[in-house]
Order: C-alpha cells, then structure tokens, then sequence
C-alpha cells in the first residue's frame, strides 16, 4: 500500500526513488525461509520468528553491517535458528494469530544456518524483469534512482568465490546468460551488473547500519543529495516502510509476487503521466 504521509503525493515533487533489493528488484529471500521450513516440517514462519527474537544483535543484522564475516555468520546464525528458546516465541506469535501450535510436543530442530542461507541468496540470485524496466524507465525521466539495501559481502578469496558458485547452482542459474532478454521470467544479473542499473547503490555492509535504522535513511538522502520529502521508497518489509515513512519517505510496499501492482503505485505516486511497466505486464 501506498502511504503519503502528512500531505497528499500530488502535490509534492519527488527527485529520487530509492529500491530494497531483495523481494523488490530480485527476488525474496523469504521464499528460501519458506522452502526450509515446508522441506523439514517446520511451522510456517517458524524461522521468521527465531531471526527477528534476536533483534539488532542477531546474526543476521552483524552480518549485514559487516561486523562478522560469513564463515562466522554461518556458525551463529545456525545457533541462533536452534535455540530452544525459540520454540516459546513461536507459541507467543501462535497464540496472537489464533494458530494451532502444540508447544509441548514441539521440539526445537537443529537447523543448518548455511544451508538456509544458501536457499534464501538463491531465490535472490534472479531479478525482477518488471522492476529492472521500470528503473531504467525511472533513469531515462530524470529521476535519481538508488538501491537501498541491508545487504552483506562475500570474502574474496578462492573460497568466497566458491561459495557464490554454490549458491548460484543452489539457484539453478549457473548456466543462465547475463545476455537473458529482460522480458525473461529468469534474468540474472552479477553483483557489478546489478549496481550499474542504479544512480547510487547503498550498503548496509558499506555503511554499518541497517535498515530499519531511522539513520539510514537520512544518510542515504545525504549520500544521494536530496531531502526525505523528495523520495519514494519501495520494500517489502512493513517495520522498513514504516521507519522510512517516519523520516518523511513516501512509501510503497511490494507484495510478494506482485511487482507490477508496485510500479503501477510508483506510477500513479509520481504522475507526470509516467509509464513505467513494459507494455505486456499483466496486474
């Protein structure tokens, strides 16, 4: 949905849409979480819960403001995902949803965190045609157009470069071109690819904060050179959005598997009579 904030869209002049990446411009790492937990019977959203109990200091966020390198993510993030502890926080969100969740007989799974983590960095290994259209459309109107992304980087070393091979075959994309038409349902881009669609592409690994950080987003404005009331911000993540909207960011929330219905917001946010979406899009 789209937000405004305190006054309406048509009557301000934006300069600037900034982009997440994963489950906006390629795709959602929440569908790897999602494929773990069908493949080893784990209740939906299990894993969802166990990286969010964690807060700031989990594994995840300390990897994506590059406080601990992957090798050591892979050993906390598997701890983190099998704590027992886990198993309370998932009867506590249960029982708000009115869902069925026998605590009791629930026993808390070993979880392999470089596993998960390679499902979830596979489904974001592909792009999002319809998204990568509508940024180059964005570029050709004027438009400053930046990546917004909490994010991570791999070692360099013969063995990082080992593991994102891995992780692309976890994808099934090795043999994907880079040369793959845009209207392809699998485009797949390289990291160096990726960025250049961008005017200005921002790190969370770079920086050493993460967004939903409020300080994110107004180092990002200072970065691109343009106040929060000027920009329009797409994600996927409501806590984002809504931190983002706080800062004075107009906001739109991708839904998963519907990009399109995304631009066409971003369309009529920005008006000016802006087509974005490629002319065989279907909402």
């Amino acid at each position: 949905m789209a937000t405004s904030n305190k006054s309406s869209t048509q009557e301000k002049s934006f300069k600037a849409v900034f982009f997440d990446m994963g489950g906006v411009v390629v795709g959602s790492p929440f569908s790897g979480i999602a494929e773990y937990e069908r493949d080893y019977g784990l209740p939906v959203n299990y894993l969802n819960v166990a990286i969010s109990r964690s807060g700031s200091n989990g594994a995840f966020q300390k990897l994506e403001r590059n406080e601990i390198d992957l090798w050591a993510f892979y050993d906390a993030f598997s701890e983190q995902l099998s704590d027992p502890l886990n198993v309370a926080a998932y009867a506590q969100y249960a029982q708000l949803r009115n869902k069925v969740f026998d605590e009791k007989s629930f026993k808390a799974p070993k979880v392999n965190g470089r596993e998960l983590f390679h499902r979830m960095m596979g489904k974001a290994a592909v792009v999002v045609p319809s998204m990568v259209h509508a940024i180059a459309k964005l570029r050709e109107a004027g438009y400053i157009v930046a990546a917004l992304t909490n994010n991570f980087h791999y070692p360099t070393d013969e063995k990082g470069l080992r593991e994102q091979d891995l992780i692309l075959a976890t994808a099934g994309t090795l043999n994907q071109s880079q040369s793959s038409s845009p209207k392809s349902g699998s485009l797949v881009m390289g990291q160096e690819e990726i960025k250049s669609l961008f005017n200005h592409y921002i790190e969370s690994a770079i920086l050493g904060l993460r967004k939903p950080d409020p300080a994110i987003y107004r180092k990002s404005c200072e970065i691109v050179g343009v106040q929060p009331s000027e920009v329009v911000f797409l994600d996927d993540i409501g806590e984002n959005l809504k931190s983002a909207q706080n800062v004075g960011f107009t906001t739109i929330r991708v839904e998963l598997g519907k990009p399109e219905k995304a631009i066409q917001q971003l369309e009529t946010i920005l008006g000016r009579g802006i087509k974005l979406l490629p002319s065989e899009a279907k909402l």
